[in-house]
């Protein structure tokens, strides 16, 4: 089981040391003490299950002390350092926070904060019950302390943030499964390098899928092309962990299991534009996209040109 509380030591662990009784901030509600402001982006929409991603433009702001519900991302965005001020478990660091600099809160850690000038940040955040059974699918370990960080600079964390913003942006041309797959390899990411336990991964280890499970994996992907089809439902077809069954398809096929979804669904519209009369909009509900701007940006992406142009041209 993960712990929900992490310790205070020499080494900078942080604990609930008293019975105090504080604001729960849970960040896919309103976020007051927390936060003042609401997000101007957010993936409330987006079905993911377990993870969430706000973006705010926030004013300064003096936050009193507090715990989130989830484990907490959060990210500096913008062009120019914020300086705040932080408190974790009764020891206070000032920090001039530079874009792209990370902020790491695991669940029910007393904290608060002073951000003294305005600025643009994401937060992202995993419900522990998420988070948990990531980890408990990828390694033997049955008790994990997460270690809080402050003003961290990791190129892993920020590009996923990024990816993440640009998927709520793009309203998830994709489906779900782009964004849990980034979740998933998050929270595997932080398990290795921010908790007390650092044991080596039982889905470390070198392997492909046998041929007959990616042909079994391929029909129930061609058989569910119109819905959105998640990364459990995927692993769950072989029996797999999400976490292993991404690692073992992409080293079987050279692509992801959102590469591998995208290519068939772009293929398959493809041949709904050449041998159809369906609208566009209806191809797109087809191929198991929910809207005609995504779909449209997405073929794009993927053939150069739109869906109405490619179909014009053949």
């Amino acid at each position: 089981m993960l712990s929900q509380h992490s310790k205070i030591s020499n080494h900078c662990l942080f604990a609930i040391t008293s019975m105090d009784v504080l604001p729960l901030v849970d960040l896919t509600k309103h976020t007051h003490p927390a936060l003042s402001d609401r997000p101007i982006l957010s993936s409330q929409r987006s079905g993911w299950r377990g993870v969430f991603f706000n973006h705010y433009d926030h004013p300064a702001h003096e936050s009193p002390e507090h715990q989130w519900m989830q484990h907490i991302i959060g990210i500096t965005g913008g062009r120019h350092p914020v300086k705040s001020e932080h408190r974790l478990a009764n020891q206070l660091k000032t920090c001039y926070c530079q874009p792209g600099g990370i902020l790491f809160l695991p669940a029910e850690v007393r904290y608060s904060s002073h951000w003294q000038q305005a600025g643009e940040f994401s937060l992202i955040g995993f419900s522990p019950k998420f988070f948990e059974q990531i980890v408990n699918e990828s390694t033997q370990v049955k008790h994990i302390e997460l270690i809080p960080q402050l003003d961290l600079i990791d190129p892993f964390v920020q590009q996923v943030g990024l990816a993440l913003k640009a998927d709520v942006e793009a309203e998830h041309p994709a489906g779900r499964m782009f964004g849990e797959s980034l979740a998933t390899g998050l929270i595997i990411h932080l398990f290795k390098h921010y908790s007390v336990w650092r044991p080596q991964l039982s889905c470390d280890l070198a392997g492909r899928l046998p041929e007959y499970q990616l042909r079994k994996l391929f029909d129930y992907i061609h058989a569910h092309l119109s819905q959105d089809i998640t990364l459990s439902e995927m692993a769950g077809v072989l029996n797999l962990s999400q976490y292993y069954f991404c690692r073992l398809f992409k080293q079987s096929t050279g692509v992801t299991p959102h590469q591998y979804l995208t290519r068939c669904r772009i293929n398959q519209a493809k041949q709904l534009l050449l041998k159809t009369e369906l609208t566009i909009t209806e191809i797109a509900f087809e191929v198991g996209l929910t809207n005609h701007s995504s779909f449209t940006r997405l073929f794009r992406q993927y053939v150069g040109v739109t869906p109405k142009a490619f179909r014009v041209s053949q």
